[in-house]
């Protein structure tokens, strides 16, 4: 397993982290995901034989919001 630390743009309440969080926990490959409004940022712990850094990004992006890698932060 792997974990990473994403910084997060355009949540606008708790239930964007639900919505986050429930997507990529939905996601062949995520382990889990923690999203904080407060902070946000997302920690999201997968496994990267099933599913790429880019990937988790992507199905972020999807949701409209925007997503990327915290530098120096892969857990």
């Amino acid at each position: 397993m792997k974990k990473i630390k994403l910084q997060i743009t355009g949540m606008h309440c708790t239930a964007c982290v639900m919505n986050i969080d429930g997507e990529l926990e939905d996601t062949a490959g995520v382990n889990s995901a923690s999203t904080n409004y407060a902070k946000q940022t997302s920690e999201v712990e997968f496994n990267p034989e099933d599913i790429t850094e880019d990937k988790i990004i992507k199905i972020i992006d999807s949701l409209g919001y925007s997503a990327s890698l915290v530098e120096g932060k892969k857990v």
